[in-house]
């Protein structure tokens, strides 16, 4: 039994997003805000943004993980491979901030693989363009909490 500890709330906009990982997998995570494959929202000038916001109220509990990032994380990494890769770093007592670096470099491997899967590809595929290779050349920024 879980009990919380804290309350984490969350205000997110844009394609940037976060996960929540617990108990080795994805609790909870945030949706990009989008028009369609590669349009992410984007604000007019005058514009109240407010209105885009999305908000969470998530209730944690000891050992739960928080990734934030941009869409070049998100877009190149599975959540499942961040699940494993934080999992195994924390199992190697890896410092919040080894982790994030780690997850960054692996975005950018797969971002500048000819050839890999990935998430934004797979996005790709459904969104009609069949012949996209390669991945988000973007890399990530984020952090771990």
């Amino acid at each position: 039994m879980h009990y919380h500890i804290q309350v984490l709330h969350v205000a997110n906009i844009g394609d940037s997003r976060f996960i929540l990982i617990r108990n080795g997998t994805v609790f909870k995570k945030s949706t990009p805000m989008v028009y369609g494959f590669n349009f992410p929202l984007q604000i007019e000038r005058g514009e109240d943004p407010s209105k885009y916001i999305e908000t969470y109220k998530i209730g944690l509990c000891e050992g739960d993980v928080i990734v934030t990032a941009t869409d070049g994380l998100f877009d190149n990494l599975y959540d499942q491979e961040i699940v494993a890769i934080v999992s195994k770093s924390l199992q190697a007592s890896l410092k919040p901030r080894e982790i994030a670096e780690y997850l960054a470099t692996r975005a950018q491997e797969v971002g500048r693989s000819a050839s890999a899967r990935s998430p934004f590809v797979d996005a790709a595929l459904v969104s009609g363009y069949p012949t996209f290779t390669g991945a988000k050349k973007s890399a990530g920024h984020g952090s771990i909490s």
